[in-house]
């Protein structure tokens, strides 16, 4: 059987890609790809399920690249799913349906982990010239922004703006009139102000594209005249306000026919150039320059990456652990509660995943933030939560972009006392899917350290049933739990707030 032969899946909202590369020394070589515009979020988003037809187009192509994958006797299948699976309520049987059918586990990262992948594949597709870059894919489901040099990440950003859930929103799929584009221009601008603005403090050298709709939108452009030079096409801003007008009045069928584009992607190409173009307004960005490296190879680097160091399991998380407990042993901070109100979070996080919605990513800057949610506690008890805030935020702590640490800081900040709210400057310099990680999370770690006010572990175990209009948290006891109750009963309200149920607690003991 060869060597080290991989196949990365990447199942998008709009396409499924396999890349089956060999690895090489250092390096690898691609020996196959294979691509099928499923369109998995059609019909679906925004909270809805994956229809059955969906369903069914995704699993067959997954039985297709399997087979692919077998022929060429790869050792490894790596699949990942991204926005469309990460939203459905019903993933899990996707996900099961894609196993049994074609024998591929699949994992769903978040947007913070998809922007890592992309991040990665570009960094190793061109040469940053020691500048700082702005990488930007506009996927089917979100769009991904990460701003970063060779060697460092500054920002990493996922949005719900991808080019087939922005075309079903605002009717973009077919003829579109001038008020669906100026809506869809508008909420656009809404959802990315504070992220933009962020990105514009930082600044950046120059402007990478990737996605399949960035690609096709500068090959359209370099045969309408814009520059195409060492087999990378440029994309200029005003080719794009063109194109925009140019694609707009056209039906799918004229789009595919005009610009030799596949029709699935003429769908969805409009509302894709829209938001590209409202970036590139924002950030007065004059050309941006295409780049094939994706998602898919992101996945071969992290793979091959683990691969060349030969890692223990888990070093990344170890890592990112060790520096956690550094913190809260210099902060003296009381390890037996923190620990204790972590595992109880962690109970409400996972059993309450249809409503937030969140994954790994999420659920690990939970569990720092509460490990480390009292580090101020030896500054000043009165403001603790504070104090927690600020060294979180300059502790330099490893393993984490800057962003993550953001969130850690900002929910441990709102552990208790106020809740967020947009004049705190700390809570206003995240973006607006920061800021809503942080409401969410911070409303789990509100209830779960109630359950431990009295520092006693009284709350054994919490069991959570999520009912259309109520959530009902059922308390398995140790002893006597008064005090938890009536805390819990008080920070219970902004849970309900921020879910939008009304919230209940019932005991039990054993």
């Amino acid at each position: 059987m060869p060597r080290n032969r991989i196949a990365a899946i990447d199942i998008g909202t709009n396409s499924i890609h396999m890349i089956i590369v060999e690895q090489r020394g250092q390096g690898y070589r691609v020996i196959d790809k294979e691509k099928e515009m499923v369109q998995l979020g059609r019909g679906s988003l925004e909270g809805r399920p994956l229809t059955e037809e969906a369903i069914e187009r995704g699993v067959e192509a997954l039985r297709s690249m399997a087979a692919i994958a077998q022929r060429w006797q790869v050792q490894e299948i790596v699949a990942v799913a991204t926005s469309a699976i990460r939203e459905a309520p019903n993933r899990r049987r996707f996900i099961a349906a894609a196993q049994k059918a074609a024998g591929i586990k699949i994992r769903v990262v978040s947007g913070e982990e998809e922007a890592d992948y992309i991040y990665r594949a570009v960094r190793a597709a061109l040469d940053f010239h020691g500048g700082t870059a702005l990488v930007i894919d506009i996927g089917g489901g979100s769009l991904e922004l990460i701003v970063g040099t060779a060697d460092e990440v500054y920002l990493t950003a996922s949005e719900p703006l991808g080019a087939l859930r922005m075309a079903q929103m605002f009717e973009l799929d077919e003829a579109a009139s001038s008020d669906a584009i100026d809506a869809c221009r508008a909420w656009t601008r809404k959802r990315l102000k504070k992220t933009l603005n962020r990105i514009g403090a930082i600044g950046f050298d120059f402007a990478i594209g990737t996605s399949g709709t960035i690609i096709a939108l500068s090959a359209i452009a370099s045969a309408g005249g814009d520059a195409m030079t060492s087999g990378l096409r440029w994309l200029s801003r005003k080719r794009l306000g063109e194109l925009i007008g140019e694609l707009a009045p056209l039906s799918v069928d004229e789009r595919a026919q005009r610009f030799a584009i596949d029709t699935k992607r003429a769908e969805t190409i409009l509302a894709g150039a829209i938001v590209l173009h409202e970036i590139m307004r924002k950030l007065e960005m004059d050309q941006i320059r295409a780049c094939g490296a994706a998602l898919r190879e992101g996945i071969v680097e992290y793979f091959l990456d683990n691969l060349r160091e030969r890692p223990r399991p888990q070093q990344r998380g170890s890592v990112r652990r060790a520096s956690v407990q550094a913190l809260a042993d210099r902060s003296g901070v009381d390890r037996a509660h923190a620990a204790h109100v972590a595992r109880l979070a962690l109970r409400i996080f996972d059993q309450t995943e249809a409503l937030h919605r969140y994954r790994t990513g999420e659920r690990e800057l939970l569990e720092y933030a509460v490990l480390l949610h009292e580090t101020g506690m030896h500054v000043s008890y009165q403001s603790h939560h504070k104090h927690s805030y600020y060294l979180i935020s300059h502790a330099g702590l490893r393993g984490f972009t800057a962003d993550q640490v953001a969130v850690m800081a900002n929910v441990a900040r709102y552990h208790r006392k106020s809740t967020p709210a947009g004049e705190d400057d700390n809570f206003a310099q995240l973006s607006s899917s920061q800021q809503e990680i942080v409401r969410r999370l911070v409303a789990i770690v509100r209830v779960a350290d109630a359950l431990d006010r009295s520092r006693s572990r009284a709350v054994r175990d919490v069991h959570v049933d999520c009912e259309d209009h109520r959530i009902l948290f059922r308390l398995r006891l140790r002893n006597s739990a008064d005090v938890e109750l009536a805390a819990a009963a008080k920070r219970g309200g902004y849970f309900g707030k921020v879910f939008e149920r009304d919230v209940d607690f019932e005991t039990s003991t054993g």
